[in-house]
């Protein structure tokens, strides 16, 4: 019996720690999710400036144009890792929130009498993650993410950029706008789309222990 209890205490005492781990590691996620947001951002802030500052010694003539198309493809591409790396920071966000929750169903199971004190979920499936931090599945969740955020401003440089090309070689305004509408839609669908591959593929190498309907 004495030696049941020791075995109970150090696995406590494992899963405990295990627990601290995540708790860091997710902290560190979010804290490299914004810090790499802000970098975009800034580089964003800063092109805007340049290009500002550009059309107005140039009247917007070709050395605009010309600098137009040095500094979008390079804010885009800014934007395009800055985008797969935050789908990847909250895969992996995702992953360490699961690993909590199996820690707490632990809990609840070597003492039940803490289940109604829990505040987070003890369950590691998709639903209870989400419920977990009172969301509800949306398309327009994906919008509110650090992703989802970095994919629009990365599409809008894009359509920016298939506008200023268009308008260039003579084709006209109104079919750069028209153009770069087009780019601005395909980048977001391109990145959405990237975006659940990524998270089907990690959905799938994820075993589900304990769901919420158990």
């Amino acid at each position: 019996m004495a030696a049941e209890s020791n075995d109970t205490q150090a696995t406590l005492q494992c899963m405990t720690t295990e627990h601290f781990v995540l708790q860091t590691a997710r902290a560190a996620t979010i804290q490299e999710a914004n810090q790499r947001a802000n970098l975009f951002l800034t580089s964003v802030s800063s092109v805007a400036i340049a290009l500002s500052l550009v059309a107005q010694v140039t009247e917007m003539g070709m050395p605009f144009v010309l600098f137009s198309l040095i500094l979008l493809p390079c804010l885009f591409f800014i934007g395009l890792v800055t985008f797969i790396r935050a789908v990847r920071v909250a895969i992996e966000d995702m992953v360490h929130a699961r690993g909590m929750a199996r820690i707490r169903h632990y809990y609840v199971e070597i003492a039940p009498i803490t289940q109604k004190y829990l505040v987070h979920s003890t369950h590691d499936d998709r639903s209870a993650v989400l419920a977990d931090k009172g969301l509800k599945p949306s398309p327009l969740q994906y919008f509110m993410t650090t992703a989802g955020m970095v994919s629009v401003i990365s599409g809008a440089s894009a359509g920016v950029f298939t506008g200023i090309v268009t308008a260039a070689v003579g084709a006209g305004m109104p079919l750069g706008v028209m153009a770069g509408m087009l780019a601005f839609s395909a980048s977001v669908f391109v990145l959405r789309r990237y975006h659940l591959r990524a998270w089907a593929v990690a959905e799938q190498r994820l075993t589900v222990l304990f769901p919420s309907g158990e």
